[in-house]
């Protein structure tokens, strides 16, 4: 078993402190080469592990020093499980590890395997009683997924439960360290009997075929289930046919179900094994929960499913008029939002439904912030009972509430127009009443006579309409021979639509292509740091959390930082870090309370960035994003808002919406 960094440290702590001398936090900290941050929390974590195996304890007294307590007898136990002279430690420490480790142990069996506590004592170097511990601890974790961990008398341990709900516990388990690194090596473990090499190929054939491209994540994640069916069969394990049959029926018209029974096609070909419908339905699902960094122009056609979702676009319409009911707000004419969420929730069913629900980080922060909203929005739980039975969760309504309050927010627009006129002023009271009623994002209308209006002075007005053609072109004029009419509101609500597209668009920092790149769990709002060293560490740790960069990131970072300084003007810093510890390419942002010293210069505005770039898809991103960027910082009124901006999300949103 490999050794990891923290087992390291921790190891050579207990060496430090083994022959109970009082030492000083400080002198541990120097002689591993940590900070003493990182000792203190290694030493709760030693400390758990003596106690809990009876080898003694860690002592700790203030302005006295720290040292390692214990019987000749426990620490001669603690020898013989601990290969204190040796570069190899035996034991596991790091509580979440022991539960990682005996998951690994359980999920790698033979189907007729079980094993006893006393033989997980053995391999894991632990005491009985703590194994059994930690085994309550994996029966929690297995719960989630509605997987038993059951005791045969007398003969151990194993695993029950659904098919379909091992094989995602088991991709879960596998991608819980992000690090390509660590999954390779989990590969390597669990498919012993597997080609993992060409199994990718095979994926990489039929993304190549596609133009459909995986992020990393995802293709991982796919690249396991395409292992675990082909192992699965040769143990005689399949999938059972429990699906809705109705969404099975709809899922075969999907394009992601033809580029599933490509890559199998491919697998196929290569391995010489045939694979069940009940294979490709389920991939083809994952599939379509997973994420792309590279778009064939028809994968997701919204055209397409209006076609063949008739049960979706009615369930949307419906989702629609429940939460404008509650908040008095009419979404009948909002496209942009029915669209986004029929385009949102098609994935959504078939996550609630076969057990790949999506996490929502922002879920707390939006239940504070949109909360009334929130609250609205939880009356379509009943909806997706009626509709899908189908529990909603909290993290997916969360999503739905992000469409809604963006929605909401786009209706505050007010726009100043002049109504270009010939009539008298009972006509012209008439239909700016009209028009007010109508269009109430309307709030300023002037009338100004045909024959006296000159476009010249009227450079403040959003929209312009006029009842007849005129000679001026400009894209605020809206030709409406009888605003009076039924016809006459729509077409001034139509030219209204555009206009406000074209406003968010040219109020877009960053267009479609860079959306990836952002993620409001990486945006910090107002913090409060003393140095660059600080607010980097903040930044990486985050990124390092959402498997997005390897621990070894922030060094990366850092070592650019010394040689370099990263400041570029105007407030702002752009540090990166080396794209081979990059998993998939995101920017970090940090918005400082107070500007710090940056070098040279002082700073307040952070962009981080971790990229890669080995596929045309990507390069062709990072490049439009330094083009984009440029023209960011370059705006002094682009930057004064984004230090006024009080939250992520409405940073996330000036940057993309």
């Amino acid at each position: 078993m490999k050794q990891s960094k923290d087992e390291l440290y921790m190891k050579q702590i207990l060496d430090f402190i083994m022959d109970g001398e009082i030492v000083s936090m400080g002198k541990i900290a120097k002689e591993v080469g940590i900070s003493e941050k990182s000792v203190r929390n290694k030493l709760n974590d030693l400390d758990d592990y003596l106690r809990e195996n009876d080898f003694g304890t860690i002592q700790r007294k203030p302005r006295v020093g720290i040292w390692f307590d214990s019987t000749p007898q426990q620490k001669e136990a603690l020898s013989s499980v601990i290969d204190l002279k040796g570069n190899n430690l035996a034991g596991k420490y790091n509580p979440k590890e022991r539960v990682t480790e005996i998951l690994k142990i359980f999920f790698n069996l033979w189907p007729w395997q079980k094993i006893t506590t006393q033989k997980l004592a053995e391999q894991l170097y632990l005491s009985v009683p703590t194994v059994l511990k930690v085994l309550k601890e994996c029966e929690e974790w297995l719960e989630q997924y509605n997987i038993k961990l059951v005791n045969e008398r007398g003969k151990g341990y194993c695993l029950k439960g659904e098919e379909s709900s091992y094989r995602i516990a088991l991709k879960n388990l596998i991608m819980e360290k992000k690090e390509r690194e660590e999954i390779q090596k989990n590969l390597d473990y669990f498919f012993t009997n597997i080609n993992v090499s060409t199994m990718e190929k095979c994926i990489i054939r039929a993304e190549n075929s596609w133009k459909n491209h995986f992020t990393d994540e995802s293709f991982y994640e796919i690249l396991i289930y395409c292992c675990l069916a082909y192992k699965r069969k040769e143990f005689g394990y399949s999938l059972v046919g429990t699906h809705n049959k109705e969404e099975l029926e709809l899922l075969q018209k999907y394009n992601e179900y033809e580029f599933t029974v490509a890559i199998f096609k491919e697998v196929e070909d290569e391995f010489h094994v045939r694979f069940t419908e009940e294979e490709v339905l389920f991939l083809s699902i994952q599939i379509l929960c997973s994420k792309f960094i590279g778009f064939s122009e028809d994968r997701v056609s919204l055209e397409d499913v209006k076609k063949y979702d008739n049960k979706l676009l009615e369930f949307v319409d419906k989702l629609l008029a429940v939460i404008g009911n509650i908040l008095d707000v009419d979404f009948s004419g909002d496209q942009q939002l029915k669209e986004s969420l029929i385009l949102h929730l098609r994935p959504t069913i078939f996550r609630l439904r076969y057990g790949t629900p999506e996490k929502n980080d922002l879920s707390q922060f939006i239940k504070l912030e949109y909360k009334h909203v929130f609250r609205a929005s939880w009356a379509i739980s009943i909806l997706f009972d009626e509709y899908y039975n189908l529990q909603i969760t909290e993290d997916e309504i969360g999503y739905i509430v992000l469409y809604i309050q963006a929605s909401i927010e786009r209706r505050f627009t007010q726009y100043k127009a002049v109504f270009l006129t010939k009539a008298n002023m009972g006509h012209a009271q008439l239909i700016k009443e009209r028009i007010r009623k109508a269009i109430p994002e309307i709030t300023e209308i002037s009338f100004v006579g045909t024959h006296e209006f000159r476009l010249m002075d009227h450079k403040d007005a959003d929209i312009i309409i006029s009842q007849t053609e005129m000679k001026e072109k400009d894209k605020r004029i809206v030709v409406i021979p009888n605003m009076l009419s039924e016809k006459g509101i729509m077409t001034l609500r139509n030219h209204l639509n555009v206009m406000g597209s074209q406003i968010q668009a040219s109020q877009k920092c960053f267009s479609p292509g860079c959306c990836l790149l952002f993620s409001p769990e990486l945006i910090f709002v107002e913090e409060k740091v003393s140095s660059k060293e600080e607010i980097l560490k903040v930044m990486c740790d985050a990124m390092e959390r959402k498997g997005f960069v390897t621990e070894n990131f922030f060094h990366t970072v850092m070592e650019r930082e010394s040689k370099t300084t990263t400041s570029i003007g105007n407030g702002v810093s752009l540090p990166h870090g080396s794209p081979t510890e990059v998993n998939e390419s995101k920017v970090a942002i940090a918005i400082l309370k107070e500007p710090i010293m940056w070098d040279n210069e002082l700073v307040q505005i952070i962009f981080l960035l971790g990229f890669k770039m080995i596929t045309k898809e990507e390069i062709n991103r990072i490049q439009l994003f330094y083009k984009e960027y440029v023209s960011l910082i370059e705006n002094q009124e682009a930057i004064s808002r984004l230090k006024e901006m009080e939250s992520s999300i409405e940073i996330y949103k000036y940057l993309i919406h």
